[in-house]
């Protein structure tokens, strides 16, 4: 359970980085989208201070781990039909995952998005624990 906790803030880490390189009206934007994440899947407070300020969250529910999808779905990773969008997948892992070589990206890519899972927010929780082991491999 720690490493699922650790993928959360990773991937509530990178974002925030990514955000930090940004004009302030993308930044504002960006700290909207996340409002309007924890809003729409009623994610309690407590949680929702931990999410956005890049600290664990024990034992994830499944508003927290749909939290990671409505993300991907603002930032245009996920389509309104919920499948993955492969091509802004990889130019926003290609920014995220700056130091590793372009050919070692894509196989994990592939291997990770292969990941079978009963619904979209799985997907994406499971797609991300997948790409940090392979990532920390």
């Amino acid at each position: 359970m720690k490493f699922n906790c650790l993928v959360v803030v990773f991937l509530i880490f990178t974002l925030c980085e990514l955000a930090a390189g940004q004009t302030a009206a993308e930044v504002a934007a960006y700290k909207q989208m996340q409002q309007t994440c924890i809003k729409e899947l009623n994610i309690a407070a407590g949680d929702a201070n931990l999410l956005t300020t890049d600290k664990e969250v024990a034992n994830p529910s499944e508003s927290v781990k749909c939290y990671h999808s409505c993300v991907y779905k603002k930032l245009g990773l996920l389509g309104d039909d919920g499948k993955p969008n492969a091509d802004k997948i990889f130019k926003f892992a290609q920014i995220r995952f700056s130091s590793l070589p372009i050919d070692k990206l894509k196989a994990l890519l592939t291997s990770c998005g292969a990941t079978k899972s009963t619904n979209i927010c799985d997907f994406v929780y499971n797609y991300e624990k997948c790409v940090v082991k392979g990532i920390n491999a």
